[in-house]
């Protein structure tokens, strides 16, 4: 019940504070973008190698989202505001996950 309550305070505290953000992670030899961070409509994903799937998941654990647009870009504006969790698995099964705001 702690967690849930400093988590809580710590998205009170900050919200509607966000800048945009590029997002970029290396693992391996596997690069992802993610962006615009934070969003209101399109999440484009970027990486550097062929994708198997991208999940977009809420806090709750639901996926939401499982098919992108074309060019990897989810439309997000369908979904209320708030922190979504983006997996993205490569062909040879690396896993990349980011975080996104909706606003």
């Amino acid at each position: 019940m702690k967690r849930l309550l400093i988590f809580s305070l710590f998205f009170l505290v900050f919200q509607g504070k966000a800048q945009e953000v590029i997002t970029n992670e290396t693992s391996g030899n596997f690069e992802v973008r993610c962006y615009p961070n934070p969003t209101s409509d399109l999440l484009i994903v970027q990486t550097s190698v062929a994708i198997k799937t991208i999940q977009l998941i809420d806090l709750n654990g639901q996926v939401v989202k499982a098919h992108p647009l074309p060019n990897n870009c989810f439309s997000l504006a369908d979904l209320p505001n708030g922190w979504f969790f983006v997996y993205i698995e490569s062909e040879d099964g690396r896993v990349v996950k980011k975080n996104v705001f909706k606003q």
